[in-house]
């Protein structure tokens, strides 16, 4: 009769640890991230959002992504997301030359699912 009981007991907290990293990996976008609307140039940063549109020309290539407090340039010279797709990016915040306007150069680019 033990021998059920710590059965039990592992398949229990089998499913706490994977209910707890589920959870944990749905929050971390809004944990560790920086909203759009606050970005400053020269600063490394996490973005969560939305894929808008893909830009490729010739080894020039990047997306424009929102959060839903403002919309930003990703450059990003590996496979690029589908419009509709939810991407964290890692990068480095830029200003485009005689303008205000930021742009992030990714280091890295995931597909976040949810």
């Amino acid at each position: 009769m033990a021998h059920k009981n710590s059965g039990k007991k592992v398949a229990i907290a089998a499913i706490v640890i994977v209910v707890a990293l589920v959870a944990l990996y749905g929050i971390t976008p809004y944990a560790i991230t920086t909203k759009i609307s606050n970005l400053k140039p020269n600063t490394v940063v996490y973005i969560y959002g939305t894929v808008e549109k893909r830009l490729a020309f010739g080894q020039f290539s990047g997306f424009n992504m929102s959060d839903g407090t403002g919309s930003v340039f990703v450059i990003w010279n590996g496979t690029l997301p589908a419009p509709g797709d939810h991407v964290m990016v890692h990068g480095e915040v830029k200003s485009f030359f005689l303008s205000n306007n930021e742009f992030v150069q990714a280091s890295s680019v995931n597909q976040w699912y949810f």
